[in-house]
């Protein structure tokens, strides 16, 4: 089945809508001025995606370097490659590889004052379409928990 275009590193800025074909997910909040370089620090290393409850790779996030997400659910173990898109103190972001249950891009960004975890996404495959609804429902439950964690750090920070 063929995939939808897009732009590689279309999801390190804000967007109006999601190219024809994907998905776009967009969750945001606030980071006030004493948190700021705690949440930039939290989210711009797997440190992030590892308290959202994935397995990471041992290295920090950096352009082009390619590495396996992992997450448990019900006891079977999802692989999830990634080749990361972008990097820097801000954020970074990446695509989906061949093997990942979704075809897209995710990123995580400080712009100033605002967190944004963002992505786009489809179904990679014909059993992971049939399965999206579940998918679905699992990708903005992970979308929420990442919101979760940047709260934690701004309380975290204001102790």
């Amino acid at each position: 089945m063929p995939f939808p275009a897009y732009e590689r590193g279309v999801t390190r800025h804000p967007l109006d809508a999601a190219p024809a074909g994907l998905r776009l997910t967009e969750r945001s909040i606030s980071v006030p001025v004493h948190a700021r370089q705690a949440v930039a620090a939290l989210v711009s290393s797997w440190e992030f995606k590892r308290r959202a409850g994935f397995e990471v790779p041992a290295e920090d996030p950096d352009a082009d370097a390619d590495g396996v997400l992992a997450k448990r659910l019900f006891g079977v173990r999802f692989a999830e490659p990634v080749r990361v898109v972008w990097a820097g103190r801000e954020g970074f972001g990446y695509e989906t590889r061949p093997g990942h249950p979704l075809y897209g891009e995710e990123s995580f960004v400080l712009d100033g004052d605002l967190f944004t975890a963002r992505s786009l996404s489809c179904p990679s495959n014909l059993f992971w379409h049939l399965a999206s609804p579940a998918l679905r429902a699992l990708q903005l439950s992970v979308s929420r928990r990442y919101i979760r964690i940047v709260e934690s750090e701004i309380a975290a920070a204001s102790r």
